[in-house]
């Protein structure tokens, strides 16, 4: 990923760092940032009134050059940066006017040379529309603004996508030492292991932020390319010699054998790659150990056995000793209990040691026991991993003791709102009741780049366009675009894909399947969303996958996105400044769902999810694929187990401010659109899971 500072301001802050300069009036030269603003207009955007006068006071030359880097990241971050050629390009009315036998024999044709034969046809002249579209304001940025963008990912209490990542190795990389600060305290351990990574390749000291034997072997994965999660295995790089002897003189000051134990395998290969034999006497006897198989204390394999024995006094007392651990056992330990009298008594244990747990642990418990009270049929879990998977597990269990899910709700909000009280206090607030339906951002790590990201399950507007195009664009083998149509049980009624370019029950139309890619192409689709709600569609799903070939990751360039168009037939098949989102898909994995539509209440739910499976028989496709499609589009659907946005903020006004009912009366807005908003992911993380 090649950044630039023009990128960085746009993606993060919405805004543009422009030189500070003042010339006269008679210096202004007012046309050029009028057409400038007309390019921008034509992309969807447009400087607000300080921007505009910031720019006003630049020399042409100083102007020429701002102008160069943000046409070419807003044409980048929109798609507009490449041509589109779909098979038929008199799309879609010229599909929806084909007959049955020509789109047969082109599409064989087609698959018959291998994508080499695609048959020629005139492109006509599009009519002219006004699309309707609200643009997206940029605003002027302050270069103490920009510098903030790094302590600010550095703060976060939750993981960052490879695009945060990539912003703080640019930091590292592009400016001074003395530039940019660094906070105390860096609470997320991938994001320290990030940041010493990158402060490590530089040849600066990095050992300040290696507190565990863990936290290196992140670092040494962050060198390698690997997940920082650790939930995967890395192929470790051949380090320099430099580099070695850093990296096991900070794993000296802080090894334990519990850490190399919880991921021995791992540590054998790395131990192998650092020669620790050469610099650490100490270091080489528990590699040694670890390498022959000995015994390495384990806190985890106690607990396990404690609890795999019914000894739910003796897991408590281990614990009790490390209260995050203890949260995420919580209700193991609860329905280990016999009597509603042990719950009571672990619950108020519990609550003693919660100002030692993390906010973040906080808001996930709280989540979870929200839903606790009853019998819990279905759960959704996010298991860690550099690509994004929803899991529905549907064994039961049982519901927990009322009582202590109450006093354990109730215990754990005083605790947050204890905490957030200690932080600077908030004006009079309103806190929109659409961010309900916004989840609290979890599992970043694995989040796609695009014009903008918010949390899984985030469900935003679509506006009252009649028409929904979703598009991909690729460079490579073959990427298929497909649109799948479900009732409101998230059974699949009906699809649109290279195997149905047109739906004969709902207005739906394919723009042609495209098997080679070697110079890049394009593939659309159509849904008229009202007509696809009255004939029975509750949901509609856009799906990628790769038909054959290597992985989204091992592609040159693919990405995808979807506009909302008023006039189908009309203006250019892809307008930049329709486009609603466009995403890169770059992940390790040949099947996504990008995003979920509620055709009944017109929203977007982002979803941003791998189907995580190879089809068992058939081609990669929708229909072979159908079961865990389904099953992944009741996991985006089903977000009752995480806090909500609306939760979080209510929470910090009732601590630190006040709340009004009415937006106008509000000093400080928390909304979809306004103030703090779901697309606010790092001030969210750094900010208010504090």
């Amino acid at each position: 990923m090649n950044l630039n500072a023009t990128e960085i301001a746009l993606r993060t802050l919405n805004g543009i760092l422009v030189p500070d300069r003042s010339c006269s009036k008679d210096q202004e030269h007012p046309e050029a940032v009028l057409s400038l603003n007309a390019e921008l207009m034509r992309l969807g955007y447009s400087c607000d009134e300080e921007l505009f006068n910031a720019l006003l006071r630049l020399s042409l030359s100083e102007l020429s050059q701002v102008a160069r880097d943000m046409i070419a990241a807003l044409r980048s971050l929109c798609g507009d940066d490449v041509r589109y050629s779909p098979m038929y390009p008199n799309f879609p009315k010229q599909v929806m006017k084909a007959r049955e036998a020509e789109l047969y024999y082109n599409a064989m044709c087609h698959y018959w040379t291998q994508g080499q034969w695609q048959r020629s046809y005139y492109k006509l002249p599009r009519s002219f529309a006004f699309e309707h579209h609200k643009l997206r304001n940029l605003r002027l940025i302050t270069r103490e603004q920009f510098l903030d963008i790094l302590p600010t990912l550095l703060r976060s209490q939750e993981s960052l996508s490879e695009l945060n990542q990539e912003i703080i190795r640019w930091f590292i990389r592009h400016e001074a030492p003395g530039a940019y600060s660094i906070p105390d305290e860096i609470p997320y351990a991938e994001t320290r292991a990030c940041l010493a990574a990158a402060l490590l390749e530089q040849g600066q000291d990095f050992s300040i932020y290696v507190h565990s034997a863990t936290d290196l072997l992140r670092v040494a994965t962050a060198l390698s390319g690997g997940d920082l999660s650790l939930a995967s295995n890395t192929k470790f790089i051949s380090f320099p010699r430099a580099q070695r002897k850093s990296m096991v003189r900070a794993l000296e000051a802080v090894i334990r054998e519990e850490d190399i134990g919880r991921h021995r395998n791992k540590w054998v290969r790395l131990f192998h790659s650092l020669h620790v034999g050469d610099y650490s006497k100490s270091v080489f006897a528990i590699a040694k150990k670890a390498r022959e198989q000995g015994t390495l204390y384990s806190f985890h394999s106690q607990v396990e056995l404690a609890c795999s024995s019914g000894d739910v006094e003796a897991a408590l007392l281990l614990l009790l000793k490390r209260p995050t651990e203890l949260a995420r056992r919580l209700d193991h330990l609860l329905r280990l209990c016999r009597e509603p009298n042990m719950a009571m008594e672990i619950s108020e244990m519990f609550l003693d040691v919660a100002d030692q747990v993390p906010t973040r642990v906080l808001l996930q418990l709280k989540g979870h026991l929200s839903r606790r009270v009853s019998l819990t049929r279905d759960r959704v879990v996010y298991p860690k991993g550099s690509v994004q998977r929803a899991v529905i597990l549907r064994d039961p269990l049982p519901a927990l003791d009322f009582n202590a899910v109450a006093l354990l709700l109730q215990g754990i909000r005083s605790q947050l709102e204890q905490r957030f009280a200690s932080l600077p206090p908030l004006r009079a607030s309103w806190v929109d009741p659409a961010l309900r339906h916004c989840p609290l951002p979890v599992q970043q790590r694995s989040a796609s780049a695009g014009l903008f990201q918010v949390a899984r399950g985030t469900r935003l507007p679509i506006g009252n366009q009649s028409t929904l195009r979703c598009f991909i664009y690729w460079v490579g083998q073959d990427i298929d675009l497909s649109a799948t149509l479900h009732d409101q049980n998230f059974r699949m009624i009906e699809q649109v894909s290279y195997t149905n370019l047109r739906s004969s029950g709902y207005q739906a139309v394919h723009s042609g399947d495209i098997v080679k890619a070697p110079n890049g192409a394009a593939e659309f689709i159509d849904i008229e969303l009202d007509s696809a709600f009255r004939a029975g569609a509750r949901y509609l799903a856009m799906n990628v996958l790769v038909f054959n070939g290597p992985s989204f990751a091992e592609h040159k360039v693919c990405y995808a996105g979807w506009m909302t168009r008023s006039r189908p037939n009309s203006n250019e098949v892809f307008d930049p400044k329709t486009v609603r989102q466009k995403v890169d898909l770059n992940g390790q994995t040949r099947n996504m769902i990008p995003v979920l539509f509620d055709l009944q209440e017109r929203k977007a739910i982002w979803t941003d999810l791998s189907t995580g499976s190879e089809p068992r028989w058939g081609s990669n496709n929708v229909e072979s694929n159908q079961a865990s499609i389904e099953e992944k589009l009741e996991a985006a659907i089903r977000t009752d187990h995480r806090v909500s946005l609306y939760d979080l903020f209510s929470m910090h006004v009732n601590a630190r401010g006040s709340q009004v009912w009415k937006k106008d009366e509000a000093e400080q807005l928390f909304s979809l659109e306004e103030g703090i908003t779901p697309y606010h992911i790092a001030e969210i993380n750094a900010d208010y899971i504090g």
